[in-house]
């Protein structure tokens, strides 16, 4: 039982740094810089590669997004440092949790598929980007994007059954 309390309050200090990342993204960006750099860090070192590399492939995805006119960040920069920092936060939580966890990696992958689209939703209500192309659109190629992303990841990972 103290393990599943433990994951829910990982879970829900993500969700508190999400949203004050979001809200106020670049009046904090060294800071949540260096949370997520803390979080990565703290992470047992075994894993911390795992986490680097889903955060630059996660990245890649919203720059892929922004590139391809799905997407608009603010600024001249293709991913905001921000936005960096809230992806290595991610997967040094994700990274945590799908080691900590017993629930299969596909669980997993289909959970990220469906909450990440819908953080970029609810990251355009908060003003933190715009989808340029109709909201259908998007949201189904971020859902395409996180699903390749997440079973790449957890078969990386060896998180399979």
């Amino acid at each position: 039982m103290k393990r599943h309390f433990s994951l829910f309050l990982l879970a829900i200090g993500f969700d508190l740094y999400w949203l004050l990342v979001v809200m106020f993204r670049e009046r904090g960006q060294l800071l949540w810089l260096a949370l997520a750099i803390l979080a990565c860090i703290l992470l047992p070192s075994a894993y911390r590669l795992y986490a680097l590399l889903l955060a630059v492939a996660g990245g890649g995805l919203d720059v892929l997004w922004g590139l391809s006119g799905l997407i608009h960040f603010q600024g001249a920069a293709p991913l905001p440092l921000w936005l960096m920092a809230l992806w290595l936060m991610f997967a040094a939580v994700w990274t945590r949790l799908t080691y900590s966890t017993t629930l299969p990696g596909w669980v997993l992958a289909l959970i990220a598929t469906c909450g990440g689209p819908v953080a970029y939703l609810a990251g355009a209500q908060l003003g933190a980007m715009t989808f340029v192309q109709p909201v259908p659109v998007v949201m189904g190629a971020m859902a395409a994007g996180w699903l390749a992303l997440m079973l790449a990841f957890h078969i990386l990972m060896g998180k399979r059954q």
